[in-house]
């Protein structure tokens, strides 16, 4: 059996292994356009070298399909990121990227920026990068993607506040100094070094929105003063009082404000504009990256000062760009939103938040129609808002108090703790104080929710407020809630953890209890759910199995199995392992469950498959140490199609359908833990190697005995897989009792004159039928303005319903 399973080497990519008499030559004609490519873009020898010999190692396993100067940009790229450049600014003074932008890198290599990006992600592959080169592509991504998401919203709003002249041609750059199409420029590319002036003010989408407002709300107060009123838009709807007209001053331009116009969190974007962007322009004045009237921030479009701020912003810029070697930004104003690479990108930039398989059934419901395209901007504005509605607590309620002033201030001072340490760890001060401010009265809210719905069933929670580590946890989650609300990608999760010292296996215990007080209300809203749960994933996956885990203390003696499925479901099994375990149990089946239904795995065998899974969990313990679940979910499934003899499918295409899991990142089947040294080095390999040389060593005998054809297969399954807990009837509507839960599959059509509506499936026309069936000495179903639903069969009515997840 070992020895069957060691043949099997597959990655899931081609190898090359033709040998023709041609190859060199081959060889020789691409290593003369590689490096005619070197000299077109004044590329140094130790880089060209790297990436020559980074390209002739991938040859020698793949074969590379396309354009092989999109491959040889790929290559260059990646040795240039690689590398650093010093400078005259002193001993630690470098530059990232080689000092070659990656817009020049494409331009030479004619490679557009959504090809590039699909295909760096391929080479990082191949090319086996370390993962912090693949964390700075990602960053990279990210960066890129946020500044679309923005420059969308900037072309739309540029052109409800400018108006083009109707004797200036539109795309012309050559007709007055201050033209409709110079005007365009010079406020994109403000607000791009703006942005980069203070790269900490932007962390988040909410800010960097915030920042490009205060950036075309300057611009539209320079036209004004300025009296180009043949730039303004006259049907614009913030125009001040007699903006038109010979008496509008320069005072007056300086004192109008179109924030609230375009920013819904108005003193947010206000509070902005007065303190960090006023600062930021102060600076530039300073330095002489830009010229005009440094009291007032006037005159920067005034006809001796724009045709030198636009260069000179420009130049400030282009500096930028060399120093970091990311992306030129400005150059999304050289295309049409309409075109089809940007139409590609769209679809890639900011995804909507994806859906865990866990716990879908307690997402709060669509708060827009399912037809309208994910908007990145108004979802990140939209979770503020919903949060900053509980802004005004400030202290803990009355309710809270009855804990005694013993309790209040322990909690008082474990929350003054934490704050200190999120100050002192975030980036920005005054950012991180209004961050904290937000997340304190988050704290306070679930606090009095939590307290009053649980000591109705156990008065004893009152207890919990003198507890350190609920506090903690506590806390923490509400942080991460906010961080998450202004959508801050550099202090993504587990940030927060190692921000206040506690670990993923303490804080999965908080997660549901924040997501049951929270989405109902309301101000949880249904990405912020997502993300929650998303992270309680994370932590059962990964994090809570990490060395350094209190779990490993709590699993005892590594001789003693733990328990298994059908154990910790028992109604006496409520210790912190067996919760954690069935969490556990829970995601493994789900995951299971859905790998074999796109590998085609039906009938029983993806029960199997959990057997030989939980078997790993309970008696091989040891192999999720510093490991992720579904490393052994994915050897799980190809040990039984081996064991079983099947021909396919081959271990690629179990790692090909793992990427269309939500949870899917590539780093989980290309690094995984083999070894740790005595110095405490670890040693990762790939996915097969630690199948065929950890795995299958551990788990070959319990598979061969369990597995074998002629074994009984009563005995097969040594417990049943989890089922996800049945959801009680939720309320959908604030004014109406109305409520909605899951309809089985079972209960559907069990007459033929029995009628199902589903909501947002079925045709209205269906729900007028059943209105006018019940309405013969019945009430009719209502969505108008009645007070209440009352129906005469409310077993049946639970039927007529069902959740949209």
């Amino acid at each position: 059996m070992s020895n069957d399973v060691q043949q099997e080497q597959e990655l899931g990519a081609e190898v090359v292994t033709s040998a023709s008499n041609s190859i060199d030559d081959a060889h020789e004609s691409m290593r003369s356009k590689f490096e005619n490519l070197c000299r077109d873009l004044n590329m140094d020898r130790q880089t060209e070298d790297e990436a020559f010999k980074m390209l002739n190692e991938v040859l020698q396993h793949y074969s590379l399909e396309g354009e092989i100067l999109h491959w040889f940009c790929c290559a260059l790229f990646a040795a240039c990121r690689q590398s650093t450049t010093p400078t005259v600014g002193g001993q630690d003074a470098v530059v990232m990227g080689n000092c070659v932008p990656l817009n020049n890198l494409l331009r030479s290599c004619q490679m557009s920026i959504y090809e590039f990006k699909n295909k760096i992600k391929l080479w990082c592959d191949m090319a086996n990068l370390p993962q912090d080169f693949i964390q700075q592509i990602k960053e990279l991504e990210r960066k890129f993607s946020i500044t679309f998401t923005l420059y969308k919203k900037y072309r739309v709003i540029y052109e409800q506040v400018f108006h083009c002249p109707p004797n200036e041609k539109k795309h012309s750059k050559y007709s007055l100094k201050c033209s409709y199409i110079k005007l365009d420029d010079i406020c994109w590319r403000l607000f791009l070094c703006a942005k980069n002036q203070k790269p900490t003010t932007t962390l988040d989408l909410v800010t960097s929105y915030n920042l490009m407002m205060c950036c075309i709300d300057l611009i539209f107060a320079n036209v004004l003063a300025e009296k180009r009123t043949d730039l303004i838009n006259p049907k614009f709807e913030g125009l001040p009082p007699n903006w038109n007209s010979p008496d509008f001053d320069e005072s007056q331009a300086r004192q109008h404000c179109i924030l609230k116009y375009f920013c819904e969190m108005t003193d947010e974007a206000k509070a902005m504009k007065a303190t960090v962007f006023s600062k930021i322009m102060h600076s530039f004045f300073q330095t002489n990256t830009v010229f005009g009237k440094k009291d007032t921030l006037l005159g920067l479009v005034a006809n001796e000062n724009f045709e030198r701020n636009l260069k000179s912003l420009n130049f400030s810029y282009e500096q930028y760009v060399l120093s970091v070697g990311e992306f030129d930004e400005r150059i999304l104003a050289a295309y049409p939103l309409e075109a089809g690479e940007h139409s590609n990108l769209n679809e890639q930039a900011l995804r909507p938040p994806v859906t865990p398989l866990t716990r879908k059934q307690d997402l709060p419901a669509q708060p827009v129609m399912l037809e309208q395209k994910f908007e990145p901007v108004a979802n990140a504005t939209n979770n503020v808002k919903k949060l900053s509605a509980i802004s005004r607590i400030t202290e803990p309620t009355d309710f809270v108090k009855k804990a005694g002033e013993e309790a209040i201030s322990k909690m008082l001072h474990i929350v003054g703790q934490k704050e200190q340490a999120f100050l002192a760890a975030y980036p920005m001060r005054s950012e991180a104080e209004n961050r904290f401010r937000l997340a304190k009265s988050m704290y306070f809210y679930l606090m009095d929710h939590i307290l009053r719905a649980e000591i109705k069933q156990k008065p004893e929670i009152m207890h919990k407020i003198s507890l350190d580590i609920f506090n903690v946890t506590l806390l923490a989650c509400c942080v991460e809630l906010v961080l998450e609300a202004y959508n801050t990608e550099e202090l993504k999760f587990p940030w927060i953890l190692n921000c206040f010292s506690i670990n993923a296996f303490q804080f999965t215990k908080i997660i549901e209890i924040v997501v049951r007080h929270g989405s109902h209300e309301g101000w949880l809203t249904r990405s912020l759910v997502k993300h929650l749960n998303s992270i309680e994933e994370t932590c059962l996956e990964r994090l809570a199995w990490q060395r350094p885990s209190p779990a490993w203390e709590i699993f005892g003696n590594p001789a003693t199995p733990l328990p298994t499925c059908n154990e910790v479901n028992r109604d006496k099994a409520a210790g912190p392992l067996q919760i954690f375990l069935r969490k556990v149990y829970l995601l493994g089946w789900l995951r299971i469950s859905k790998l074999c239904h796109e590998l085609n795995l039906t009938e029983r065998k993806p029960d199997k498959i959990w057997t030989i899974f939980e078997h790993s969990i309970t008696h091989k313990t040891h192999l999720m140490q510093d490991r992720h679940l579904d490393q052994l979910i994915m050897c799980a499934i190809y040990i039984y199609i081996r064991v079983t003899k099947m021909l396919e499918p081959k271990f690629s295409d179990i790692m090909r359908a793992y990427r269309n899991q939500p949870q899917a990142v590539n780093s989980v089947y290309r690094e995984v833990l083999i070894r740790t040294s005595e110095g405490g080095e670890p040693e990762w390999k790939d996915i097969i190697h630690f199948y065929n040389y950890t795995y299958v060593p551990e788990m070959t005998k319990f598979c061969i005995k369990y597995l074998d054809e002629k074994a009984d297969n009563v005995n097969l399954l040594l417990s049943p897989h989890p089922i996800e807990r049945t959801v009680l009837p939720k309320k959908v509507t604030n004014n109406h009792s109305l409520f909605v839960t899951n309809m089985p599959k079972s209960e559907k059509q069990h007459s033929p004159d029995e009628m199902v509506y589903i909501i947002n499936c079925s045709p209205a026309k269906q729900l007028e039928t059943m209105n006018k069936i019940a309405a013969t000495g019945k009430r009719m179903l209502c969505f108008g303005d009645d007070t209440h639903l009352s129906v005469a069969e409310p077993k049946r009515a639970l039927r007529d319903l069902q959740s949209q997840r």
